[in-house]
C-alpha cells in the first residue's frame, strides 16, 4: 500500500489547536507501509517529511508556551535524534538552552516547564535522563557552556564524557551563532582524547548489540512473550559508533546516514560496507517508528521501544538478524580501533 505522507503543518496556532490530531495522522500514515522489510523507500520519504513536522511542533510549542522575554534571551538547541534528523513518533524531548548572561534559570524554569508539558500531546516524552533546558547542566550563556565543557574535560569520568558526547549531537533551531564555538570546543576535546574514545567504545558500546553468534537475537522475556529493545540493543550502538568514528576521522556530518556514507568514502569502516550500515539504520528506524506509532494509537506511552517477537513475520525476523550482524560488526570495529591507552586507569 502506498504511504500517504501528511502535509506538514507549521502554523503555531494550528499546532496548538490540533497537535494531537496531527500526531495521530502521522502515526496512521507510517503504519500504511506494508512493503517488505528491506524496501524502505516509502519510509524514507515519510521520515524526511516527519522531521520537518517535528521541528515545527517544537518551534510552535516554544512560541506558544514561552514568554517573549525568555524567548528573546534564550536560544533553543536540539539534542540527540531531533538534531540528527532521526526523530520518531515517541522520541524523547532532548534540548538545551543557550542564553544571554542576564537570564537566570529560576526565572526561565516556569516557561520551560510549560513548554515541556505543551509538547506531550504531540508525542514528545520528557527526557528520562533530564537532558532538557530546565536542568542547569543544559542551560546557560556561552561562557558558562565553555567552562562546563572544560570542566568535563579536566575530570573525564564516564558520566562527564557522556555529557560531552551528547553535546556533539546538537543543532540550533534558531539563530545562535555562539553555539558554533561551543560545538567546536566539544568536538576538539573528544577528538583529541584517546581515553574518551576508548570510554565510548568500551563503556558505551561494547556488548550492547542484541545479537549472539550462538543464540542469535537476544530476546528479553516479558509478560506478553519475548521482546526486543530496538533502541538500546540495535540503533543506539550503531549511532554511537558512527559518531565516535566521525569524531576520530574529522567527519562533520550530524545525520547517521551521512556519517556512515562519509566514513565509507574515506575507508574508515574497514571491511564493513557503508551501504550495509545504511540499510541497517533504515530498517531499525522503520521498525522502531512502527512500534512507536502502534503504541501511540493505543494510548501506550511506556515500553515503546520493546518490539514483541510475535508482532514480526518470519521475513521481518530474518531481516532483524541480518542487520544485527551488521550492528555487531560495527561494534567490534570500534572496540578494535580504540583500545585502552597505556597508563590510564
Amino acid at each position: 500500500m502506498a504511504v500517504n505522507v501528511p502535509l506538514c503543518v507549521t502554523d503555531a496556532r494550528d499546532i496548538r489547536e490540533r497537535g494531537a490530531e496531527l500526531q495521530r495522522a502521522w502515526c496512521e500514515s507510517v503504519l500504511q507501509d506494508d512493503h517488505p522489510p528491506d524496501d524502505t523507500a516509502a519510509f524514507q520519504r515519510w521520515l524526511e517529511a516527519y522531521q520537518v513536522q517535528r521541528r515545527a511542533f517544537v518551534l510552535a510549542g516554544w512560541a506558544e508556551a514561552v514568554s517573549p522575554d525568555v524567548r528573546r534571551r534564550a536560544r533553543l538547541i536540539a539534542l540527540g535524534s531531533l538534531a540528527r534528523g532521526e526523530d520518531l513518533p515517541q522520541s524523547d524531548l532532548d534540548f538545551a538552552l543557550l542564553t544571554s548572561a542576564d537570564l537566570r534559570l529560576d526565572d526561565a524554569a516556569p516557561d520551560v516547564e510549560r513548554f515541556v508539558r505543551f509538547m506531550g500531546p504531540m508525542g514528545f516524552s520528557p527526557c528520562m535522563g533530564n537532558v532538557m533546558g530546565a536542568n542547569p547542566r543544559w542551560f546557560g550563556p556561552e561562557d558558562a557552556w565553555m567552562a562546563r565543557v572544560q570542566k568535563y574535560a579536566e575530570f573525564p569520568d564516564w558520566a562527564n564524557v557522556r555529557y560531552l558526547y551528547m553535546t556533539v549531537d546538537a543543532a540550533p533551531l534558531e539563530d545562535a551563532p555562539q553555539w558554533a564555538l561551543v560545538a567546536a570546543q566539544v568536538r576538539g576535546v573528544v577528538a583529541q582524547s584517546r581515553f574518551m574514545k576508548w570510554q565510548m567504545a568500551h563503556l558505551g558500546i561494547r556488548g550492547t548489540v542484541g545479537w549472539g553468534a550462538v543464540r542469535g537475537v537476544r530476546w528479553q522475556a516479558s509478560g506478553d512473550g519475548a521482546v526486543f529493545h530496538v533502541k538500546d540493543r540495535f540503533l543506539a550502538p550503531m549511532i554511537h559508533a558512527l559518531r565516535l568514528l566521525s569524531l576520530h576521522h574529522g567527519v562533520d556530518a550530524l545525520a547517521s546516514v551521512d556519517r556512515a556514507t562519509s566514513l565509507g568514502r574515506i575507508g574508515a569502516l574497514e571491511g564493513l560496507r557503508a551501504d550495509a550500515v545504511v540499510r541497517a539504520l533504515w530498517f531499525g528506524w522503520r521498525l522502531r517508528a512502527r512500534r512507536h506509532a502502534e503504541c501511540w494509537l493505543k494510548g501506550q506511552r511506556d515500553a515503546v521501544d520493546l518490539v514483541p517477537r510475535s508482532s514480526l513475520s518470519r521475513a521481518w525476523q530474518e531481516a532483524l538478524e541480518e542487520h544485527l550482524r551488521t550492528a555487531q560488526a560495527l561494534e567490534r570495529l570500534v572496540c578494535r580501533r580504540f583500545p585502552k591507552p597505556r597508563g590510564s586507569r
